[in-house]
């Protein structure tokens, strides 16, 4: 009876860890996606950066490695006052943004 006790228990903690990952990159990512709609770029990047750790033990370096780019280059493009190449960029970074979670859901296309 222990051992199928102690079965149950450590699988609800690892199901609660699951959710509890997933609710967290699906949080950030929409606040800072959030931010990057609504214009305030400096803001998006200051809760990206805070949220490094986090996100570091939760996705693949590579999909953050992209997200950092692409943030680099929509500041350097707003900073450089070229509307066509911020306009590019930014729709790019909010379709990396809104993909980050997808990464963490266990779908089919995630296990095959």
């Amino acid at each position: 009876m222990k051992r199928l006790l102690t079965a149950a228990v450590l699988c609800a903690v690892l199901i609660l860890g699951s959710v509890w990952s997933i609710r967290a990159v699906d949080n950030t990512a929409q606040a800072v996606a959030l931010d990057v709609e609504n214009d305030r770029l400096n803001e998006a990047r200051e809760t990206w950066d805070a949220a490094q750790t986090l996100l570091g033990a939760l996705l693949l370096h590579s999909e953050i490695d992209q997200a950092d780019r692409l943030f680099d280059r929509v500041l350097a493009a707003q900073q450089n006052g070229l509307t066509d190449e911020l306009a590019l960029d930014r729709a790019e970074l909010l379709a990396q943004l809104r993909h980050l979670p997808d990464v963490q859901r266990p779908t089919l296309k995630n296990l095959f």
